[in-house]
């Protein structure tokens, strides 16, 4: 299994290719992040990190939006791609490469009224002393009063039922198609799942579809679990919501 950095170092070139149109996809995915942070007080203009921001999937539109953004990633090509698309969109965000376990040294100037980690990345946080030590350095790069907001996959459900994986999602027109797939192992006790994501992309002209696999390893992080772990890393309030709640496609915790 790859670490990380390594897995999404592997993916930072195509990871657009996840969506039928990444830049649209991300803008909704702002939209939904700023809608929830200003139901809780935290508008533009306010400090905003995303402390594991990947290509700018949620950091570019929300600099759009106006809030002033700093996007920090373990993954040194993920940072770089993003900050080829703030720059093509002309977008004042700051990127730093930084462990999220330790990302208050890299931002300890700012105090935050907001960090966020959305797309699943806290389960890659394997162990609870990796867990405990991001989550106190996301609590010290708050101020006070500060909103912490993160989604991450149902692990409650998912590791109830152990699926072996998600199906293949194509888009595109014939000649020019793309799309991924992925594929779960569960450790026999269910706690951990390393999954292999497939890009696909088909070449036209060319020997046609070319295949690439990326390997990585998450906890199934349950929400019992994150919320214990929030508590005892300085947040007092942890409110989770359901996607049907958040309008969200994972569920979604926010705690100050």
């Amino acid at each position: 299994m790859e670490s990380p950095a390594d897995f999404y170092d592997g993916l930072a070139a195509t990871y657009h290719v996840l969506f039928d149109d990444w830049w649209a996809a991300a803008q909704w995915h702002g939209g939904v992040v700023a809608a929830l942070l200003a139901a809780r007080g935290v508008l533009p203009p306010a400090l905003l990190l995303d402390c594991t921001c990947g290509i700018g999937t949620q950091a570019l539109p929300l600099s759009a939006m106006g809030y002033r953004v700093t996007g920090t990633d373990i993954s040194a090509q993920a940072v770089a791609r993003a900050d080829s698309e703030a720059r093509a969109r002309r977008l004042p965000v700051r990127l730093e490469v930084a462990d999220v376990r330790v990302v208050d040294r890299v931002v300890h100037e700012r105090q935050f009224d907001a960090v966020i980690s959305c797309d699943n990345a806290l389960p890659h946080l394997l162990t609870d002393a990796d867990l405990s030590l991001a989550l106190r350095s996301i609590r010290r790069s708050l101020r006070d009063g500060g909103v912490f907001l993160a989604s991450i996959r149902d692990y409650d459900a998912l590791k109830a039922a152990r699926p072996p994986g998600t199906p293949i999602s194509m888009y595109g027109s014939p000649g020019r198609r793309y799309g991924s797939g992925q594929a779960w192992t569960w450790s026999p006790d269910g706690a951990y799942v390393d999954i292999t994501l497939f890009v696909l992309r088909e070449e036209s002209p060319g020997p046609g579809w070319g295949v690439s696999a990326h390997s990585t390893t998450y906890r199934a992080l349950r929400r019992a679990e994150l919320t214990s772990a929030l508590n005892a890393g300085g947040f007092a309030s942890v409110e989770w919501l359901s996607p049907l709640d958040a309008g969200y496609y994972q569920p979604v915790v926010i705690a100050q």
